[in-house]
Parts: structure tokens; sequence; C-alpha cells
């Protein structure tokens, strides 16, 4: 059964809201970052302050090596788990540039992440897509490079990468892969705010072109040994060993950009160095002010996989039936989502409600319910499912003969209701 929603009309929209906000007061199940404005704001989408792109490519390597289709929605995460965040509308898009590139207007940065010569075309060679990047870079558009997005094909002329990021990579000219101790060699700099000196194993860029040297600021520095692309010459003079730019900062006029080139590896992205680097790099571009020590990222709610035993489920009694709750982030086995069950007595119904930062989907496993949401109403047997988006207020009456056990299941681990 598919059931379309009619949105409401203003004035019963607006007594809806009041008589919500009137009745109703906010309870979280289970704790979570600060919400978002309740009420009128939530249910009109209201426009954010600012926008940030996150743009990845194909997976080029084998398992963990240039994921960027799951590496762009990881970093997606952070910034939306993020209260440094909560006025900025994140667009991530997994497969490679947008089609419609109206979506980067306005963008207050856009990051980048991956092959940059290792995929053809390469992303960066369409001269539609560079002017219209050049319109945004002269309006202040701010710009992350990660791993080989900061890489142009050798000798080329034609990419103004580095005019837009102060610096970039000449084809495949060198590479090294081991482990490397990072250094913070511009502390004071809000990219380096809350980083120390991390040790871990990646593909790093050695050589870079800098564009702009009075404008590019060294982030990290590391002590490499380049390897060459060109096996000839490896044989004949193999580079030394030496201390290299791998991360850095760049101001140009109105924008800001930031490039590094390790990020190989997908298990790098769970380091909390790591992870606050690049986040303060994206707030820094975007113009979002960093705290002294950095912008928080969230630690790992569940680092390996995890089984619930039934008896470790968390039960909630109410008054017309319980809720069941199998994982979420307050119990430590799920990072994005909330699930259950909530069990309706006959006769019974739970309150209206509505959930200001998360879709629900719920199932009837058994028994009969008579559903609403905003103003549509249907009756519900086992096996029926329905979609009830971020903001619609909704509840279940049992109006069958036996308990109503409905599965219910949440898109974000910080599930909240408004209305319990």
């Amino acid at each position: 059964m598919k059931t379309s929603l009619r949105p409401l009309r203003p004035a019963r929209f607006a007594a809806l809201v009041s008589a919500v906000a009137f009745a109703f007061s906010a309870v979280a199940q289970p704790s979570s970052p600060p919400a978002p404005n309740l009420g009128a704001a939530i249910l009109k989408s209201p426009a954010l302050a600012k926008k940030i792109v996150l743009i990845g490519g194909k997976k080029s390597h084998g398992p963990g090596e240039h994921d960027f289709p799951n590496g762009i929605p990881l970093m997606a995460a952070w910034l939306k788990a993020s209260p440094a965040f909560a006025d900025v509308d994140v667009l991530a898009y997994t497969g490679g540039w947008p089609a419609d590139l109206d979506v980067l207007k306005g963008a207050a940065t856009i990051v980048c992440y991956f092959d940059g010569v290792g995929e053809k075309p390469e992303p960066l060679s369409n001269s539609e897509r560079n002017a219209y990047l050049q319109k945004l870079m002269d309006a202040g558009t701010g710009l992350v490079c990660l791993h080989q997005a900061s890489t142009v094909p050798p000798g080329d002329t034609t990419i103004p990468l580095g005019a837009w990021l102060g610096a970039r990579r000449n084809g495949m000219y060198d590479r090294t892969t081991e482990q490397v101790t990072l250094n913070p060699v511009s502390p004071h700099h809000p990219i380096s705010a809350g980083v120390g000196a991390f040790t871990y194993t990646d593909e790093f860029y050695p050589t870079l072109v800098v564009s702009d040297e009075k404008n590019v600021t060294p982030i990290l520095r590391a002590e490499v040994t380049p390897k060459y692309g060109d096996a000839a010459k490896q044989a004949a003079t193999p580079a030394k060993k030496g201390t290299h730019m791998l991360a850095w900062a760049y101001e140009r006029g109105t924008g800001r950009g930031f490039g590094f080139t390790g990020g190989h590896y997908m298990k790098g992205l769970q380091l909390p160095e790591l992870q606050k680097l690049l986040v303060n790099a994206i707030a820094w571009t975007a113009k979002i002010e960093v705290p002294k020590d950095g912008i928080a990222t969230p630690a790992p709610v569940v680092a390996t996989s995890l089984v619930n035993k039934k008896d470790e489920n968390k039960v909630v009694a109410m008054p017309w039936g319980e809720l069941r709750w199998f994982t979420s982030a307050e119990m430590k086995n799920s990072r994005t989502m909330t699930t259950g069950v909530a069990i309706i007595k006959p006769g019974q119904s739970n309150p209206r409600h509505f959930h200001p930062n998360c879709d629900e989907i719920l199932h009837v496993i058994s028994g009969k319910i008579r559903h609403s949401m905003n103003e549509v109403t249907v009756e519900m047997n086992a096996g029926d499912t329905v979609s009830i988006p971020q903001g619609v207020l909704h509840n279940a009456a049992n109006i069958g003969p036996e308990n109503a056990v409905l599965a219910i299941s949440f898109s974000s681990a910080y599930r909240e209701a408004v209305g319990y």
C-alpha cells in the first residue's frame, strides 16, 4: 500500500504547530547532540546559512584504497554530526561531479576526493566545469583537495588548479607509501587547532608545484623518501629521504584553499587527528570559525561488529505499551541508525508526535493499527510498511484484539521525538 501525504494548508499548519508546541515537550531518545530548532522551522525546511559540497570519484583500487564513494559520505557524516556545522547544508556526491553544476552555486567550499589523472576523462579536464569553478573561486568559494585530487596531467596549462589551491602535483611525478610522523608546522593556523603530531601509514605525494609561495602556509611536514614514477630514473638516481610539505593552506584574495596529499587508505580516515585536521580545514575554507582547540569530531560509536542479545534490549514502559530498543548511539552499537519495536496494547494509541532530526520506517509485524500522518489516515495490517518523513506529525492506534507489534527504524542514531 502506498499513500501520498498532502501538505498542510498554511492556516491548518500553523494551528498544528502551535498545538504541538503548547501540548508537548521535546524528549531526546537517546541522548544526542544539540537538536535543531523545533516546530515550524523544522516542518518548513528553512534555508541554511552556508552550503558545503563534497564530490567523490570512482573507486579505482583494491579494498580500502581510493575508496572515494565511501570516503565522501564518511566526511559528510562528520560535518552533519558536529554542532559547528549546524547551520550548514552538506551535499555529498559520491559518483563524480553533479550533472547540474548549479547545485554548486553559492557553495562556501567544495571538497574534492577523486583520482586527478587516474580517472578518464580527468575530472578537472572539463572546460565548462572549469569555467564554472573559476566563477566560484573568483566569488570566494573555498576549495579542499585530498589525495590525488590535487594532481593534474603532466605539463597541463589549462587547469588553473594552482591558482585555486596554491599548489598542485604535476602528473604522477613521485609518491611514497610509508609510515611517517606528520608534524604541524604552523601551530597557530586555525587548521592546526587541536592537532598534534601523529604517525600512520599512507601514500603521500612529496613533490608539489607551488604557485604562490607568499600566500601558501605549510600545515604538515614529514620526513619521507620519494619514489619516482619513472622506473629508469628511480634506478639511476633514487631520491634521498628529506622533509616535504604534505598539507598546506592557501589564501587567494577572497577565497581559501587546503590540500592534503594523503588519504589513499580508507582506514587512515578513522584517525581522530586526521579527522580533526580535515574538519578544521573544511570549516576554515568555508569561513566558519574554528575554536582554539579545533572542531570536535564524533568518537566512533561502534568500533567493531556487535551482537545485541535479547536481554540487552533497552525497554521503556509507556502507558499505551512499550518501546523496545535494539540499536542506537546511546546503546553504543550504531553510528547511523536507531532500531527497535513499539508494542501498542489493544484499544490504546501512542501520542501524536514528530521526529525533528530523522525519517522513520514503520513495519507492522503483527496486529492491526490505524495510522495517521498529518491529514492522512490508513489502516495497516501485518506485513504493511509506511515511510514517515522527518517532521510529519503521526501516531498509531491499535484497533485489533491483540497487541500490535511494530518494527521501527530511524535514519539517525540520535532519534528525537517531539510529543512523547
